[in-house]
């Protein structure tokens, strides 16, 4: 048809119908049984093994990296995977899911909830230059953090091979050294050579994440997060939860600054905060390693098998697998399934003498139902026999859902992984486990040693809830624009001196950026 024999106002009439009826066509979504049994059948028979793949793909890559920091290599690789798994992602969305009106679908139907979660796709909203340049800041920020070393105290001016990493060597000397100025140089130190490295990259990638959160219908980073814990209040809630248990933190707080004062007469100040470099932890969120100090009753049993821990196991390859053994017959005397593949000869259970590696210690889901890793630079301690255990509560969760399609396969919110991890490591934690497993004497509980134990699970579990919840609410503040870049520091300081009593050992400015000392800052 054309226009030139036809008045101009019916052109112009029927050119609009025919752009309405376009557009009608390209955003009319699928609907009905019909659609949901299509969507269904997608799912099932393509989604399904081809994301697999891809994300097999990108964990394997990830650990290749993860596990030798300093191979370029590996880091291209990891680079290259992300970005190819962020492609596929968005080419599944436009191609496939997005015709979907998943919430008209049925809610007694798994693929109502699988659409609703693929419907979210994060930085694969990304395209072209901004996803390649936000793979690179995040590489940039962990390659940071894993290959940050300070010198030590008596040898400041070191050599590279003298310089110590995060571990164990910094770990146990904030665990264990009674020298305050020693403590405050190590504390700094480790803030100068990773959180103040990343900050400009934190700032870029802020910057990313909030364009893809605009991508996706949330108006920034923050809120595209906080979308899978399924609650319109959750902020709130969150808030609520804490002020709840705030006044048995505030108590804590006064007792272990009480007891500080005495180790520390020059520098813990009663009614202040407390320096943050004197609670036995880099980053002062579990003060579990001060309890010698502040235990109750001193000739009371005191809940501490390290030293069993260290007559039993040695600083090996074998002496780790050895724990994680004993880690592993707990879950499998509770009937639970055996993990011995996730500590077996593919994964990394000691810190390796040849290569740099990040140490945060995590378990890893490779997405073909039998390959599990966890990655661990491990000590023979208390702590890390614990750690051992809630991270093998990852592989426990990870074997029980394996299943489940792969937009399921997942924690149910992104607090729950934890939380099953916690509850492990709290049911191991106890002195009759202890004693059944010979580290501890099995002497009948007194009052006094009751009170003691109860003590050091507060130093780690109460003292961890501010921390937690900080580390969140920093970065949500950071992404929805309450707190500029230029306030960095400044709103860390604040914050955690409100929720934690804690301030730093020394003066900040804005060229520090000390929540990215932090591994879940900058490795998010």
């Amino acid at each position: 048809m054309t226009c030139q024999l036809t008045p101009i106002y019916l052109c112009i009439i029927i050119g609009l119908v025919l752009v309405k009826a376009i557009t009608i066509q390209q955003t009319t979504l699928c609907t009905g049984p019909h659609c949901e049994a299509q969507a269904k059948e997608y799912l099932d028979h393509t989604y399904e093994a081809a994301a697999s793949q891809e994300y097999n793909k990108v964990v394997l890559a990830d650990w290749d990296y993860n596990t030798d920091v300093l191979n370029k290599t590996a880091e291209d690789n990891s680079k290259k995977a992300n970005i190819a798994l962020a492609e596929f992602i968005l080419k599944e969305y436009e191609d496939n899911i997005k015709q979907y009106d998943w919430e008209s679908f049925s809610d007694s139907s798994s693929v109502k909830r699988q659409l609703k979660f693929l419907n979210g796709i994060g930085t694969a909203a990304l395209k072209g230059e901004d996803l390649e340049k936000y793979n690179n800041v995040l590489a940039d920020m962990n390659k940071i953090y894993a290959t940050a070393t300070v010198c030590p105290f008596d040898d400041q001016t070191c050599e590279d091979e003298k310089r110590l990493p995060l571990e164990p060597d910094l770990e146990h000397i904030i665990a264990t050294s009674t020298n305050y100025d020693e403590l405050t140089y190590i504390w700094k130190g480790w803030r100068e050579s990773s959180g103040k490295k990343v900050r400009e990259l934190y700032s870029e990638y802020v910057n990313y994440g909030n364009k893809a959160a605009l991508a996706n219908g949330y108006p920034n980073l923050g809120q595209f997060w906080i979308r899978t814990y399924e609650s319109k209040t959750f902020q709130d809630d969150i808030e609520k939860l804490w002020l709840d248990v705030k006044d048995l933190y505030e108590e804590l707080h006064a007792y272990v600054r009480f007891r500080l004062i005495a180790k520390f007469p020059a520098n813990v100040v009663d009614g202040e905060p407390i320096p943050a470099s004197v609670l036995g932890n880099m980053w002062a969120q579990s003060w579990d390693n001060i309890f010698p100090d502040v235990v109750p009753f001193p000739d009371a049993p005191i809940f501490d098998v390290t030293p069993a821990l260290k007559k039993r196991f040695n600083q090996t390859h074998e002496g780790i697998s050895q724990i994680f053994e004993v880690a592993n017959e707990f879950f499998v005397s509770l009937g639970l399934e055996d993990m011995a593949m996730s500590y077996g000869p593919k994964a990394m259970i000691i810190r390796p003498e040849d290569k740099e590696v990040l140490c945060h210690a995590s378990a890893w889901d490779f997405y073909n139902g039998y390959d599990y890793r966890i990655k661990m630079c491990t000590s023979v301690n208390m702590e890390d026999f614990i750690t051992v255990h809630h991270e093998l509560g990852h592989i426990q969760y990870f074997l029980n859902y394996r299943n489940l399609p792969i937009a399921c396969r997942e924690g149910a919110n992104p607090g729950f992984h934890e939380a099953i991890g916690d509850v492990v490591a709290l049911s191991v934690a106890t002195p009759k486990h202890m004693i059944k497993l010979g580290y501890l004497e099995g002497t009948p509980p007194s009052k006094e040693s009751t009170i003691n134990y109860l003590m050091k699970m507060a130093l780690d579990k109460i003292a961890f809830l501010p921390f937690g919840y900080l580390i969140d609410a920093y970065r949500w503040k950071i992404f929805d624009g309450t707190i500029p870049t230029t306030q960095y520091t400044y709103d860390w300081i604040k914050m955690r001196s409100d929720y934690q009593g804690i301030v730093p050992p020394v003066i900040r400015s804005e060229d520090d950026f000390d929540a990215g000392a932090k591994f879940h800052v900058p490795g998010k």
